[in-house]
């Protein structure tokens, strides 16, 4: 029902039939010589509405379209003094010649002087101007909360494609994993298990938000570690360094995953060198600095390099919708090494 009454409130040919009424109703008071209202008082009052409705809509429909949301600022002051002074003037030939023609049974003279009459509908177009721009200015704040509203729903939505995306990417990996422990008849496959339910967990539940603790993050990451340790040689050397306080900071979820899995799916057959996979990560007071580096495998045909595939360029999606203008994202060979770097600033 309120829904209904306002959309019948919004209609134009009501708002401006009130607003006459309105000022009908005023003006007629306003040039009744006696507390009662007398058939002369309405009929001078409508004559008087003559020139008010000639220089309020030519402003509202030509003055304003044309000059004013154009930016001819100058040019629409100059042709409003032209308006006001040419209603003016049609307002003293109203009662002067018009009112004897429209209603020659009765006698009206112009009450006014020049400048009087040019006050009053200076007064009319100033108000209804201000009206317009007003409107004009609450439709455009509802449309740009609309359009804001619209965009917010379209990142959550790209948001959730791109971590469905992550998700059995991690799963299918771990899976391989397991199955290679399980052929080996492994007695590590419980704890393996065990690692990859915390981490579905997190996925599962911890992650349905934008934003997750980035203390819970950094959890799931050790716990990705370990997990690829154990179906892992010794001779493989990883290790993960994290210095700062992740306390209280919040950080968009399943980030850096991507360039972790990339060192371990790349890194682990190095070229006469200990392969190797290091992972720092510097918590800053406002920002955070993420670095893996990793051997550089032998090339094989069918295996992308890791620079490339979905996993860095979902990274560099959800870095662009949730971080953009805020970081800085590097993926190359350097040294004989692959180095993935991210600086993100103001978590």
């Amino acid at each position: 029902m309120k829904d209904r009454v306002f959309q019948i409130l919004q209609q134009r040919w009501l708002q401006h039939l009130a607003f006459w009424a309105l000022s009908f109703y005023v003006l007629t008071r306003h040039f009744a010589y006696e507390e009662e209202i007398h058939k002369v008082d309405l009929i001078y009052t409508l004559l008087f509405h003559l020139s008010l409705w000639l220089a309020v809509y030519l402003n509202l429909l030509l003055l304003i379209p044309r000059l004013l949301r154009s930016n001819r600022i100058i040019l629409y002051l100059f042709s409003v003094a032209i308006e006001l002074a040419g209603a003016s003037v049609f307002n003293w030939l109203t009662f002067q010649y018009l009112a004897d023609w429209l209603f020659p049974g009765y006698y009206f003279i112009s009450y006014f002087e020049f400048w009087d009459i040019l006050q009053y509908i200076l007064v009319y177009v100033g108000l209804t101007t201000l009206l317009k721009l007003s409107k004009g200015w609450f439709q455009l704040q509802r449309q740009e909360k609309r359009i804001s509203r619209l965009e917010r729903q379209k990142v959550e939505a790209e948001l959730k494609a791109l971590k469905a995306q992550i998700d059995p990417h991690f799963l299918f990996n771990s899976l391989n994993s397991l199955y290679s422990l399980a052929l080996e008849r492994s007695g590590r496959v419980p704890e393996a298990l065990l690692r990859l339910s915390e981490c579905m967990r997190y996925m599962l539940y911890d992650c349905r938000k934008n934003m997750v603790s980035l203390e819970k993050e950094l959890e799931y990451i050790r716990n990705y570690i370990e997990l690829q340790k154990l179906r892992l040689e010794t001779t493989v050397s990883i290790s993960m360094k994290v210095s700062g306080e992740p306390e209280g900071k919040q950080i968009a979820p399943l980030l850096f995953i991507p360039f972790i899995e990339n060192a371990f799916k790349h890194g682990l057959k190095g070229k006469g060198q200990l392969p190797s996979v290091a992972i720092a990560i510097q918590i800053e007071e406002k920002g955070l600095h993420f670095l893996v580096e990793n051997t550089l495998g032998e090339e094989r045909v069918g295996i992308p390099a890791p620079s490339h595939g979905i996993g860095l360029k979902n990274v560099r999606q959800r870095l662009q919708l949730l971080y953009p203008n805020r970081f800085q994202m590097l993926a190359a060979p350097l040294d004989g090494r692959f180095r993935a770097e991210l600086q993100i600033e103001k978590l």
